[in-house]
C-alpha cells in the first residue's frame, strides 16, 4: 500500500510539472494583430448589343501573410490565428448598382473559404460582412496557419453595365505566438 501511495504521488507530482512547464511556456506568448486589405477595381463596360446586359465580372489578388513584420519574424513559431472580422467595403462607383449574385472566395493550395452574396443594392460606403456562418472563418484560420500567400477571388454578376467600382476587401486577426523554439 505504501508503494501504491509513493506511486500515485510521483503521478501527482509529475502531472503538476508538464502542466506547469505548458503554462509557463504560455505566459511568454506574444499576440500582435495581423491584418491585411487588398484593394480590387471591377470594370464592367458598356454591353452595347441587343442581347441584352452582360455584367458580369471576375477579378482576384494575392495576399501575402509574410508582409506583415511581426508574422513573419514569428512565423516557424504561430500557435494560432484568431479571425476577428472579414469585410468587403465599395470605395467608389461610378453608379449604384445591385449585385445580382457574388461569390467571395478566399484560398489557397489547401483550405478555402466562401461566401455568397445576393440582391446586395451597392453603393460608396456599403459593407459587405463577411461572416463565420458556414465555419469560413475557421478555414480562414487554417489559411493563414498555411503561412504562405493566397489567393481572394470575386466573381459576380450586377444588374447593370457601364460601371466601375473599387472594393477594398480586409481581414482582421490576432496572431499569437512563441518567441520560444
Amino acid at each position: 500500500m505504501k508503494n501504491l501511495t509513493k506511486l500515485f504521488l510521483g503521478l501527482l507530482f509529475a502531472s503538476v510539472i508538464l502542466t506547469g512547464c505548458k503554462e509557463a511556456e504560455e505566459i511568454f506568448y506574444v499576440n500582435f494583430n495581423a491584418d491585411y486589405e487588398t484593394e480590387f477595381e471591377v470594370n464592367i463596360p458598356p454591353s452595347g448589343g441587343k442581347m441584352g446586359v452582360d455584367a458580369t465580372f471576375s477579378v482576384n489578388e494575392t495576399i501575402d501573410p509574410t508582409t506583415n513584420s511581426d508574422y513573419l519574424l514569428y512565423i516557424d513559431n504561430i500557435k494560432e490565428v484568431d479571425i476577428k472580422e472579414v469585410t468587403g467595403e465599395v470605395l467608389l462607383i461610378s453608379k449604384n448598382v445591385t449585385l445580382q449574385s457574388t461569390t467571395i472566395t478566399v484560398s489557397n493550395p489547401s483550405h478555402s473559404a466562401t461566401w455568397t452574396f445576393s440582391d446586395e443594392d451597392i453603393q460608396v460606403g456599403t459593407v459587405l460582412t463577411l461572416g463565420n456562418e458556414q465555419g469560413q472563418w475557421d478555414s480562414m484560420t487554417e489559411i493563414m496557419l498555411g503561412k504562405v500567400p493566397f489567393i481572394v477571388n470575386i466573381d459576380g454578376e450586377v444588374d447593370d453595365d457601364d460601371v466601375d467600382f473599387t472594393v477594398l476587401f480586409k481581414i482582421t486577426s490576432v496572431v499569437t505566438a512563441s518567441p520560444l523554439q
